[in-house]
């Protein structure tokens, strides 16, 4: 292991370091990412929790 994770917050909402995210992003220590809601609430998930086909993060 290297290190501690980095804070990560969604793109889309803000939320600070949700507990399922999507497509991280890490430069220097912090970072973004998609939290799980925002995915849902965007219809970029199937049913089984998994990125839509054409869906790109």
């Amino acid at each position: 292991m290297s290190g501690p994770l980095p804070d990560l917050s969604c793109r889309k909402c803000g939320t600070t370091n949700p507990p399922v995210y999507l497509a991280p992003v890490t430069v220097g220590g912090a970072g973004t990412c998609i939290c799980i809601g925002c995915a849902e609430a965007r219809s970029w998930l199937d049913r089984d929790g998994n990125v839509k086909p054409g869906i790109a993060l």
